[in-house]
């Protein structure tokens, strides 16, 4: 799970004169329209500006799921993991050299920021530094034109990273798109959606996962900004959940079962779009993981399973507040995934991890996402959840 270094803001107060000036008032641009008899004809215009955007996501092993954005003028193309457990956007630079600046995946080659090359590039002139579960990366601040699913923001403020974990030379990415709220957000810099927010015909996005096994850069998914995903998610079922924290997309549950095994704890949980797993606390993990039939492996804290009685297994349900308590249960076709260890076994795609007392309890990730679509509306200050076709 990720952590976000919490920074604390010091509020400096100026002082200074007071000037008195008299005040003019000026018809506002609604009241002049108004007059002129033209203001049903600049709404609707103004209405047709907005827009929403869908792009596809590619998806390795169902493990990583990727997408396109750019930056810079003419425009440079990152694929980042889109990632609602952050806030900031970044990419490798090219003037990065630590070991995990190039990629080691033989399917994928990293592409990296060129200021140089960009004719919109300014500096912000601060240090950047960001610690995920795997490490830490750092650099300097930059702004630059930003694009998405074809919607644009010119003066997007991200890292350029220029030291880089050694563990991200695994991954199948130049960089990160973090899509939680703005208080997670590193140095304050406001997130890439809520600078497109405007843009938008809704202040939401939907997410759809689907599942395709052991390929690599195969397309997997599809995120949609400004709009519900009516292809593949069946909006009919769709109910949500109203956030405890403007944060991560933090919501309540009041319970998780499995088989025989069965818990009533009120805890937290977030949805995690860049988790590939299923993260919870250990004694629960390990009821779901005995209630299953699974076998506990200590070498990979994982609990293995036969891939070949994978579709015998009953559902893990988790019950979410919605806000009255509702059941979402997890087929075991999306929480039984081959992690490659051959000899016909698969793992649960549950992880332990027990929360400290200030974070999420649960952190449903990947199998979670693959089975519901996950409708993330920053409006409404809630995210929803329908079952998603595959």
């Amino acid at each position: 799970m990720k952590s976000i270094f919490l920074l604390l803001a010091v509020i400096g107060v100026s002082l200074g004169a007071v000037i008195e000036m008299p005040l003019t008032k000026i018809m506002s641009l609604r009241e002049k329209l108004i007059r002129q008899g033209k203001w049903q004809e600049y709404s609707k215009h103004k209405k047709a500006a907005r827009a929403s955007g869908s792009q596809t996501i590619n998806d390795y092993e169902d493990l990583t799921y990727v997408s396109t954005i750019t930056l810079g003028t003419p425009a440079q193309t990152f694929t980042v993991t889109l990632d609602t457990g952050s806030a900031n956007l970044w990419v490798v630079d090219s003037s990065c050299n630590s070991p995990g600046c190039n990629s080691a995946v033989a399917s994928y080659t990293r592409n990296k920021y060129q200021a140089s090359a960009s004719s919109t590039y300014s500096n912000d002139g601060r240090s950047w530094s960001i610690q995920y579960g795997i490490g830490t990366f750092s650099g300097t601040l930059a702004v630059d034109k930003f694009c998405v699913a074809g919607i644009c923001y010119n003066t997007q403020i991200f890292g350029r990273a220029t030291a880089v974990d050694e563990s991200f030379q695994t991954q199948p990415c130049d960089g990160t798109f973090g899509l939680a709220w703005p208080a997670l957000a590193v140095d304050a810099v406001q997130p890439p959606f809520q600078n497109i927010m405007s843009s938008l015909d809704a202040p939401i996005f939907t997410f759809w996962f689907d599942k395709k096994g052991p390929v690599n850069g195969g397309v997997g998914g599809l995120v949609t900004y400004g709009a519900l995903d009516t292809k593949n998610c069946q909006i009919n079922t769709l109910k949500y959940a109203p956030l405890t924290a403007q944060t991560y997309w933090m919501f309540g549950t009041t319970g998780v079962s499995a088989g025989s095994f069965s818990s009533n704890s009120m805890l937290r949980a977030i949805a995690d779009t860049a988790t590939a797993l299923i993260i919870g606390p250990g004694g629960q993990i390990n009821s779901i993981g005995s209630a299953v039939g699974g076998t506990y492996n200590s070498t990979y804290n994982l609990w293995l399973i036969p891939c070949s009685g994978a579709n015998t297994l009953p559902p893990v349900t988790f019950t979410i507040n919605t806000p009255a308590p509702t059941a979402f249960p997890i087929p075991a076709s999306q929480y039984v995934i081959d992690v490659g260890l051959g000899n016909g076994q698969c793992g649960l795609a549950f992880y332990s991890i027990d929360s400290t007392g200030f974070g999420p309890a649960w952190v449903l990730g990947d199998p979670w996402i693959r089975t519901y679509c996950n409708v993330f509306d920053v409006g409404n200050k809630r995210v929803g959840f329908a079952v998603a076709n595959h």
